[in-house]
């Protein structure tokens, strides 16, 4: 009888490191995931493909003001000539990140370069629909 609790407490221990590990492993992913999402929509941003970075990344019911900014953004002929993530902060055990990011950019027919710096909020959404992170937090003001 006593070898069998010794087998159940064996069999608990390793069931709980497993999950634990599991857990970490998930959490991992979901962080690597994040700094894809966010690099690649900046990246978007730095090569004007303004709308692209909308469509993939904002959150749907942001979409249409976020896409009002980027038309905003192509018809005052704002050019990043670039960015920098200046932290990044990702907490997947509560599927939210924060980054603030800084743009170099001028507008036409300007030469000036300017810089503005962009806090953006993410969540992640793990659903049967959607399975990712989302933007949700407009552009900047490019003044």
């Amino acid at each position: 009888m006593k070898q069998w609790y010794r087998f159940v407490a064996i069999f608990v221990g390793l069931m709980l490191c497993s999950c634990a590990y599991v857990t970490q492993a998930k959490q991992a992913s979901i962080r690597v995931e994040f700094e894809k999402s966010a690099k690649d929509y900046n990246k978007l941003l730095r090569w004007r493909e303004v709308e692209n970075a909308g469509m993939i990344y904002m959150d749907p019911e942001l979409r249409d003001a976020f896409m009002k900014s980027a038309e905003e953004f192509k018809n005052r002929g704002v050019t990043i000539t670039e960015y920098r993530i200046l932290t990044s902060e990702c907490l997947p055990e509560k599927g939210t990140a924060e980054v603030v990011a800084e743009f170099d950019y001028y507008t036409l027919p300007s030469n000036r370069i300017k810089t503005v710096t962009y806090r953006q909020n993410w969540t992640y959404l793990d659903t049967v629909v959607k399975k990712g992170w989302q933007l949700k937090s407009g552009l900047p003001p490019f003044d």
